[in-house]
């Protein structure tokens, strides 16, 4: 059965950035109708007046051996039947369209038995297990056992989780449940000397953006930041910063919708859909965007005035990546930001 724009809202309200259809057991014209469903619930106005939505990913599965032509609006592929890396390949060359987009796959299918070396290689990692949905609800001590898989997964460093469910009402209380246990768990982890430990074993030459995405962490950790925002085009930023594991808030300021809703594939990262006007000058410009976080965190109780935060973003436009940070306040960032509105 398929879900309408209402229950749709309520699932991304509760916690869920991306809905998938599996084309290997439904056609077109269901496919279809989660599309029209996406797009109302952006609409649907929210109980609170905000002037900010967050947009909605689309992924669909399909199979390697029967491939077929994919919407635009999908963002993800979730590959089937795959079980090799060389039919990997050969599906990216036979299918070009497909090939440029997010391709998640199960790794065991390519003798990828080590979680630890797909989080070295930095590709992202979903947990599935289709019956978590299913065994809260069955279990009278639900919270407990929902509690212990959340632990495992924030350990193994998940980037999110599938779930699966077909009860007759959605599965809003135990998203809600997910979210509340990620959130405690995350509070009481201490990963000051991972950052060490991660950026020890690094071999050289290291990639100047993911040196860049570590000392950043680094420096929130060091200085109490309580968010990191980092400034991307393509997301591969907001995917350094992912992987760098900071315990603050990340949020990932783009004007690309595209690239807003591919960056749900990242653990910790918020994307920020910013489409305010372009200004000529560059320094204007990242404290505009700057100044369009904070008022976000603002308004969601998120941040305070005496609240530090770390800006990662590219030093001129002209930069392919993100090669410096900047430590600041968010007094700081209002003011300067109301003094360049009044010049200008």
């Amino acid at each position: 059965e398929s879900y309408d724009g209402y229950e749709i809202y309520s699932l991304v309200n509760a916690g869920v950035n991306i809905i998938n259809v599996d084309m290997t057991l439904h056609d077109n014209e269901y496919f279809q109708k989660i599309k029209g469903a996406l797009e109302l619930a952006q609409k649907i106005p929210e109980n609170v007046p905000s002037a900010y939505k967050c947009p909605i990913g689309l992924s669909v599965t399909i199979s390697a051996t029967k491939p077929i032509d994919v919407d635009e609006r999908v963002d993800i592929i979730i590959l089937k039947d795959v079980t090799s890396t060389n039919q990997l390949y050969e599906f990216k060359k036979q299918n070009k369209k497909l090939s440029s987009m997010a391709i998640l796959f199960w790794p065991p299918l390519l003798g990828i038995l080590d979680l630890h070396e797909l989080i070295k290689a930095r590709k992202p990692v979903f947990y599935m297990n289709p019956s978590i949905a299913e065994d809260y609800y069955k279990c009278p001590d639900n919270n407990r056992k929902l509690l212990i898989q959340v632990r495992d997964l924030i350990t193994n460093k998940f980037d999110g989780i599938i779930i699966k469910y077909r009860g007759d009402e959605l599965p809003i209380e135990c998203m809600q449940a997910f979210v509340r246990a990620t959130e405690v768990l995350e509070k009481n982890t201490n990963p000051t000397t991972e950052y060490f430990d991660k950026s020890s074993p690094l071999l050289l030459p290291v990639l100047q953006p993911y040196t860049a995405a570590l000392s950043a962490s680094i420096a929130a950790v060091t200085c109490g930041a309580r968010a990191i925002f980092v400034f991307t085009t393509t997301g591969s930023s907001a995917k350094d910063m992912s992987c760098a594991s900071p315990p603050c808030y990340v949020f990932a300021i783009t004007r690309s919708e595209t690239t807003a809703r591919k960056m749900h594939l990242y653990r910790k990262v918020m994307p920020l859909l910013y489409q305010e006007k372009r200004l000529s000058s560059w320094q204007e410009e990242r404290l505009a965007r700057t100044a369009f976080g904070v008022q976000f965190c603002l308004k969601r109780d998120l941040l305070d005035y005496k609240a530090k935060l770390v800006v990662l973003a590219p030093s001129d436009q002209g930069a392919a990546y993100c090669n410096g940070f900047q430590i600041a306040t968010v007094s700081e960032v209002m003011k300067l930001f109301l003094c360049q509105k009044k010049e200008n």
